[in-house]
Parts: C-alpha cells; sequence; structure tokens
C-alpha cells in the first residue's frame, strides 16, 4: 500500500473509513462534515470526523477546454494501490467529476454534467494518471474584435458519491474542487460581420440585444475571409516591445534553419528589414532547455473510457500568440509518447488554437488537445490490468519531431503513469473479435440477459434502475485486433416476431486521425443485405469517434436482440459479435388527477380555501410523478400535500413510488392573500425508460381547472 499524501495519516483506517462509508452517511449524514452549506434539514447532525476534501486517494489535478472541440477535460491521478472497493474483476468504485460553468465571475453556475470512470485496488506502487471529459456547448459567445467570452469552470471530484446536481458548492469527502479560466471560441455568424454596420449609422445595441440578434441568425463560416496571419513586421509593430524578438521571430526562423537555401538565398535579410534582433533569436535556440513564460504543460492523463490521451496546457500571457481572436492566432502542439516496457512509442500529435486576448485574467487560461490512441495490442485478457508511462511534449507554433528527448524551445514537457484497462468479458487475446460495448450509453454487462433491462451508471452520469430503452439507441464498441484487411460490418437485429435481419438506417459518423476529426460522414448500408464500410484502421492511427457502431429506433414494444457482423473482405471471412438482450418500451405513463373538494373541477373557490383530490400514475416503469400549481407567481405561498405528506413530488428512486405507479389524494392549502384567478392542477409523470440514448424519460400530463376569486 503506497504511502498517504498527509504526513501521519493512517492509510489502514482511511481505507476502513471508506469501505464503511455509505454505512456511516446512512447513520449521520454529516459523519465526514458539512457537505452541503446550504442544506438546512441537514444542520441538526453533527460531524464525527472532519474529512472533506481528502486527497489521500484521488486528487483533481488539472481543468481544462477545448474550444474548436468544445470539451471539458479534468484530470485526476489515484495515489492508492488499495481503497477503490475492489480489483480489475470487480466493479471496482467510481470517480465522479461534475462541471459547473460561470460567465460572471462565480456568482453564478450552470450544471453541466457529470463524467466517471471506474477505479479498482490495482496495487502499483506510483501514482495513475486518468482522463475524464464531456462535450460542453457554451450559451454565450461573442464576435471575434468584441470582448471575449472567458467562463470560469469549476469541476468537482468525488470518489463513490455523485456531486449533486446545481450544488456548486458541495464539498466531496474524498476527492477535491478546482476552478480554472477557459475561452469560448469566437462566433462565426453572419451578423458579427455587419454589426459594425450598425455602429456607423449609430444604432446602438446593448450586450442583450446584441446576444439575441446573434444568435438569431444562422452561423455561416467565414473564417477564410476574416482570418489570417500577421507578417512578422506587422508583429513587431504590433506588439510594440512587449513581446521578445526571440518570440517574434522564433517559427520563421526555424522554417529557415532547416532550409540549405536560406543562405545562398540571404533569406535572413528579413529580419534585418522588420527590425528584429536575429541574434537574439538564434541565441535561444542554443541552449536546450525549456522556455515556460508563456505556455507549460501541466497534466497528462489517459481516458480509460475511450482510449484517449489528453493533456492540459495553461496559456500565461496576454501577447505572444501570433494575432488576436480576428487572426489565425498559433498553436499549441502536444505529441504523445508511451512506454508499455520497451521504450517510447510515438502516438501521434495534436494541437490546439491560442491567440493573444488581452482580457486574460491573471490566472491565466486553461486548454487541452486530445488524442485517441489504438490499445488494443496492449490490452491483457479480462481481470489483468496493464500499466504503461506516458509523456507529452507541448512545444509552441512548431511541430514537433518524432523524439520522446526533444526539448522545445518554447514548452516543456509531462509524463505520469497510467492503467492499460484489460479486454472486456469473453473477448479473446490475440484474436479477430467485435464487440458491442455500449446500447443506449449503458455498459452492455449492466444490462440483464433476461429482462432486457439496465441498472447501473449511465455514462452520462445518471441511474438506470430496471431501466428499458427507447428512442434514438446508440450502439457502441470495437473491433478488437483488427488487421490491415479490409473489413466491412453490419448490424442485426431481432425484433419481437420478427425474423432476425440487418438494419439498414444510415450511419453518420467521424472519423480521428492522429487527432484531426473528418468532416461527418454518412454512411449507407448497401441493399439487400446492409453491409457498411468500417472506416477504423489502427495502422493509420485512424479511430472512430465514440466508437460508434450505428443507431437504431424501434417500433416495437418488447424484448429485442442485436450483434455485430463484420466481413473480412480480404480473406472473405465473417465475425460475430456478442449479442446484446435489450428491451424496448414505447408506452408513455397514464396520468390522471381530479378535484373532489368543492365543485370539483372547473369549480369555484375563495382565497384561503383547502382545495384536494385525487390522483393515479401507472406505468410498467415509473419513475416519478409530481403535482404542480400554475400559474406559479399568482400561486407563491400555497402549500402541495401528497397523501397527507407535505411534498409535491414522490420518485421510485426515493422509494416512495412504486415501479408501476400509485393512486392516492392530494391538497392544495392556499394563502389568504392568493389571488384571484384561473388556476390550474398538474400531474407530472416520468417513467424510467432510457431514451434516445441520453437520460430519462417517457413523459405524460393532466392539468385540471379551477378559479379562485
Amino acid at each position: 500500500m503506497k504511502r498517504n499524501v498527509k504526513e501521519g495519516e493512517d492509510t489502514g483506517k482511511m481505507v476502513e473509513l471508506r469501505n464503511n462509508a455509505k454505512m456511516f452517511l446512512l447513520e449521520n449524514p454529516n459523519y465526514f462534515g458539512i457537505q452541503d452549506k446550504e442544506n438546512k434539514l441537514l444542520q441538526g447532525f453533527q460531524p464525527v470526523i472532519d474529512l472533506l476534501s481528502n486527497t489521500g486517494f484521488e486528487e483533481l489535478t488539472c481543468v481544462s477546454y477545448n474550444p474548436q472541440l468544445q470539451r471539458l477535460s479534468a484530470n485526476i491521478k489515484i495515489k492508492q494501490g488499495f481503497g477503490y472497493a475492489g480489483g480489475p474483476c470487480t466493479n471496482g468504485s467510481k470517480e465522479f467529476v461534475r462541471f459547473f460553468i460561470s460567465y460572471d465571475g462565480g456568482a453564478t453556475w450552470d450544471d453541466e454534467g457529470v463524467v466517471d470512470f471506474d477505479a479498482h485496488d490495482l496495487a502499483f506502487d506510483i501514482d495513475l494518471c486518468y482522463e475524464l471529459g464531456k462535450t460542453f456547448t457554451p450559451k454565450k459567445r461573442s464576435c471575434c474584435d468584441r470582448k471575449a467570452v472567458l467562463p470560469l469552470v469549476k469541476a468537482i471530484l468525488s470518489w463513490n458519491t455523485m456531486p449533486p446536481p446545481g450544488i456548486w458548492w458541495w464539498t466531496p469527502i474524498w476527492g477535491n474542487a478546482m476552478n480554472a479560466n477557459i475561452q469560448i471560441a469566437p462566433s462565426k455568424s453572419i451578423f458579427c460581420h455587419f454589426h459594425h454596420l450598425f455602429e456607423k449609422i449609430d444604432i446602438k445595441l446593448n450586450e442583450e440585444q446584441f446576444a439575441f440578434l446573434e444568435n438569431a441568425v444562422a452561423d455561416y463560416d467565414f473564417t477564410s475571409i476574416i482570418q489570417d496571419n500577421i507578417s512578422l513586421k506587422e508583429l513587431k509593430r504590433y506588439y510594440g516591445g512587449k513581446v521578445e524578438d526571440a518570440r517574434i521571430g522564433y517559427q520563421f526562423a526555424h522554417q529557415l534553419l532547416s532550409d540549405s537555401d536560406a543562405i545562398n538565398d540571404n533569406k535572413f535579410a528579413f529580419f534585418k528589414k522588420y527590425d528584429l534582433d536575429l541574434k537574439s533569436i538564434l541565441e535561444f535556440f542554443k541552449p536546450k532547455k525549456f522556455n515556460t513564460g508563456y505556455e507549460e504543460v501541466s497534466c497528462v492523463g489517459l481516458n480509460r473510457n475511450f482510449n484517449l490521451l489528453n493533456a492540459a496546457v495553461h496559456v500565461k500571457r496576454a501577447t505572444g500568440y501570433s494575432g488576436d481572436l480576428c487572426k489565425k492566432g498559433s498553436w499549441e502542439y502536444l505529441a504523445y509518447y508511451m512506454d508499455f516496457g520497451a521504450g517510447w512509442v510515438y502516438m501521434g500529435t495534436t494541437s490546439v488554437n491560442v491567440h493573444d486576448i488581452p482580457t486574460i485574467p491573471n490566472e491565466g487560461l486553461w486548454y487541452n488537445a486530445p488524442l485517441s490512441v489504438y490499445l488494443t495490442p496492449y490490452q491483457k485478457k479480462w481481470c489483468e490490468t496493464g500499466r504503461a508511462k506516458i509523456k507529452v511534449i507541448l512545444s509552441w507554433a512548431v511541430v514537433p519531431p518524432v523524439d520522446p528527448n526533444w526539448v522545445a524551445p518554447w514548452g516543456d514537457w509531462e509524463e505520469c503513469n497510467v492503467e492499460i484497462k484489460p479486454l472486456p468479458a469473453g473477448v479473446p487475446e490475440e484474436e479477430i473479435y467485435p464487440f458491442i460495448e455500449l446500447l443506449g450509453g449503458m455498459p452492455v454487462d449492466l444490462i440483464s440477459n433476461i429482462t432486457g433491462n439496465a441498472t447501473g451508471m449511465h455514462t452520462l452520469g445518471f441511474t438506470a434502475n430496471d431501466s428499458p430503452f427507447d428512442g434514438n439507441i446508440t450502439i457502441r464498441g470495437r473491433l478488437f485486433n483488427q488487421n490491415a484487411h479490409n473489413f466491412k460490418y453490419r448490424l442485426v437485429i431481432t425484433e419481437p416476431a420478427t425474423a432476425i435481419h440487418p438494419i439498414m438506417d444510415q450511419v453518420i459518423l467521424k472519423t480521428d486521425t492522429f487527432g484531426v476529426l473528418s468532416p461527418a460522414i454518412t454512411l449507407t448500408p448497401s441493399i439487400p443485405d446492409g453491409w457498411i464500410d468500417y472506416l477504423a484502421n489502427p495502422f493509420s492511427n485512424t479511430v472512430i469517434v465514440d466508437d460508434l457502431f450505428g443507431n437504431f429506433v424501434p417500433t416495437k414494444n418488447g424484448m429485442h436482440t442485436i450483434r455485430i457482423e463484420f466481413w473480412d473482405v480480404t480473406a472473405n471471412v465473417i465475425y460475430n459479435s456478442n449479442t446484446v438482450v435489450f428491451n424496448v418500451d414505447k408506452i408513455y405513463p397514464d396520468v390522471d388527477i381530479v378535484i373532489t373538494s368543492g365543485t370539483g373541477d372547473c369549480g369555484d373557490f375563495v382565497p384561503g380555501d383547502t382545495i384536494s383530490g385525487t390522483y393515479s400514475i401507472t406505468d410498467a416503469y415509473c419513475h416519478s410523478m409530481s403535482i404542480s400549481m400554475t400559474p406559479a407567481a399568482e400561486a407563491a405561498g400555497s402549500i402541495i400535500s401528497i397523501d397527507g405528506i407535505v411534498t409535491s413530488s414522490l420518485s421510485y428512486a426515493g422509494g416512495t413510488l412504486p415501479g408501476t405507479g400509485q393512486s392516492g389524494t392530494w391538497q392544495i392549502q392556499t394563502p389568504a392573500t392568493i389571488k384571484p384567478c384561473g388556476y390550474n392542477v398538474w400531474i407530472n409523470g416520468n417513467d424510467r425508460t432510457i431514451v434516445h440514448s441520453s437520460g430519462f424519460y417517457h413523459h405524460s400530463q393532466l392539468a385540471k381547472g379551477f378559479c379562485i376569486g
């Protein structure tokens, strides 16, 4: 067992506390300290032990954003070999990260969702570095010639307990929170290229009006027109002495040093012409040391869910990046290497675009540049976890050569160790084997072969509980141990009372080759057999984004089965994947609400009356129901009770609402000061079906009206 980072702390005692944490929290929700300081219901419980934000087992080390990919990222370091509820053959435990975004410096926060990975007892004597990420579409943007949108992102890491939604101030027991400033890519709206015309004819728009018009028009890409490079002469004048010549002339000098004709053609005369100190620029190339005055790579890790490397880059200065957001700016290049035991293996190079931003915060801005990698050759059989070392080399403006020991004049490198997860259960080593890993966003090992329903953590962070599927169901997975042959594949489905047949729907996906994303590719299954070209190629480092095989939209209720068939066209051999059983629920909840007091539905009441009635919700897979009164502003102060308990909702997850539904009584105590008006009492019912691979639910609602006068 590794040493805990807190000196003098008893790691064995910490493991015991972790193993029994849920029991302690059931006994006292503040057992380890007050996690939600604003929850008045918990204030009566006194902490037994002060253990909040303990980073002895896991720690959030960096938070960053990629403006071009719109991807939030968090780097996590696992510090112990034990204390994660089981080894690689078990479910282990969860490391959760929830992201929040603030556009007003932390005064208010938007919840952007939660991601997670499985942590296990691996008995390694070194720290392991992981990465988690998710897509984030900003709700605020600006034109490139206006003030840059630089939100604050907060990430909360919590072991085995999901950070609750919306509560940005919540404190984890094991884990920590971090803030980072990020940059949003400027808008490409056509309105951005005309707003200055409004100003010329003296039409002034306030921020709200500008945002409304900017969002009201369709995006139109003017990049090729408005974004260009800045010449050396312009950069020298533009920076006005704020950026050293060794930075301004670095990229051009680097090109000349690799040009055998540069001296004969006297290309170095450009530096004198533009009043750049050539000697200081060339001196900068001599010392083999990193310069991190403008940018620095601070964290690197492996996303074990998607076999993706990612590193966080800290941009520190307002200038020195070859132009503002209306120009092309410059690139921060990241070259990734991995050592699986026989020396460094080059995995690929990615980049992220950066610019001069005058309003950069004192803390700088955080960027990232992910790279999808093919790790199947290094994965061991189920239950046998592998280990590797990773290195990332950061280089500003110049693509790093394929050399794991190269020292970038502007940049640096970072190293860490990572876990190489084992092959999925049932996938043989060194044999070609297609495998469905996720269906509807659920890991297939969490879908019952008996009921076809899912129970457990969805990849988007919510918990399925005996949940069927409906809507657009995504099928994701990989062809393990792929060779250099030409492959095609097809999705084969069995529906209720229907013979097995291929899915003929088009597949829209993207590929990723060394960090370069393709445009959306539409693949049409061949008629009549449904074969589709398989575009992943480990030999060119081309992977399919999110490992997407395709989608299925069911039309029938009941049990389905699906599998993937791969056709090795070169060898004319068919390979079959695992078969996944899944249940489809297309039935919406049946809800009803009736006013039984007074004159009943559409009746008349007076301020201060207690209005009562009955309700019911019926569904094979009920999740929750709520009762509300509208208009809400006029109804303020009314107290809703369900079955004699002051509450406005019941949920299956809370143990109150049975899985198949419930009926009972409700009442609303109106205040004597309520405004005379026409009102509605609503029942809203949700089931727990996973719809469109993204969350609960089928939703039904019904209202009954009444008057208060």
